[in-house]
């Protein structure tokens, strides 16, 4: 009974950015569909009436020598009935291990949008290679390096915000370290620069603190920093949300 006080009482005062758990995928490591939903809610009224939603998904089907999956999450918020957050992303990725060595490839397609970084539509498509360090003392560790190509579209389409087509490297960090059985951390960082200038740039870190409350539910604050070099005028360079998350995981 303690456990579910605690973890609504967390729930409803954290913010509302909802984040799957981002653990390297391992090709082999299960076979057949898997996924986890995520949800964060924030409510307040008084002298400050604020309404905030977050969501998201992540489905998995795997085989022995690929697997493939999405991700999808949602944001919404409102303050003194102004809406100050809605932004959304959807994730396609596919990887299929390279045989023999401790090499995988990779095909991922994104589009995102984010109303309050003046962003109407940001679409990606590219590939990876990502090599596996299994000998390193983390659970999982992989590096990647790949291309893709990035078309940028702002709210108004103006001479100091146009469309932005780009071919960017993408270079990426991600890990797993398990504590103990209930409790461990997730890292995942891109660095992702324009390959003909490598002073437009983006960076993104995501660090999840995931803790079991049984076989299928658990408990995550997470921490995310973004950082673009170029964004569109009058936007901040950095964002940075932290959250506590309720995760549902199913089969």
């Amino acid at each position: 009974m303690f456990k579910k006080l605690f973890t609504l009482v967390l729930l409803f005062n954290s913010f509302s950015y909802a984040f799957v758990n981002l653990e390297p995928p391992v090709i082999g490591e299960k076979k057949g569909f898997d996924g986890e939903v995520s949800l964060g809610a924030k409510f307040n009224s008084g002298n400050s009436d604020t309404l905030a939603l977050g969501a998201g998904a992540k489905g998995q089907y795997s085989q022995e020598e690929w697997l493939v999956y999405m991700i999808a999450s949602y944001s919404y918020g409102e303050s003194n009935d102004v809406i100050d957050t809605n932004d959304g992303l959807l994730h396609l990725r596919y990887v299929h291990e390279i045989t023999d060595t401790a090499y995988d490839y990779e095909f991922f397609l994104q589009t995102e949008f984010n109303e309050f970084q003046a962003i109407k539509s940001r679409n990606l498509a590219g590939a990876n290679i990502r090599r596996d360090f299994s000998d390193l003392p983390f659970d999982k560790f992989y590096l990647g390096v790949g291309l893709f190509y990035s078309y940028m579209e702002p709210d108004t389409i103006t001479a100091i915000d146009p469309i932005y087509e780009r071919m960017k490297l993408n270079t990426y960090i991600s890990l797993l370290k398990k504590v103990n059985d209930i409790f461990s951390i997730t890292y995942l960082g891109y660095y992702q620069p324009n390959i003909e200038d490598f002073s437009d740039y983006r960076i993104f870190q995501l660090i999840q603190f995931n803790t079991s409350i049984s076989e299928n539910i658990g408990l995550s604050f997470d921490v995310l920093h973004k950082y673009n070099a170029t964004p569109y005028h009058g936007i901040e360079h950095t964002d940075i949300r932290s959250t506590i998350n309720l995760k549902y995981k199913f089969k």
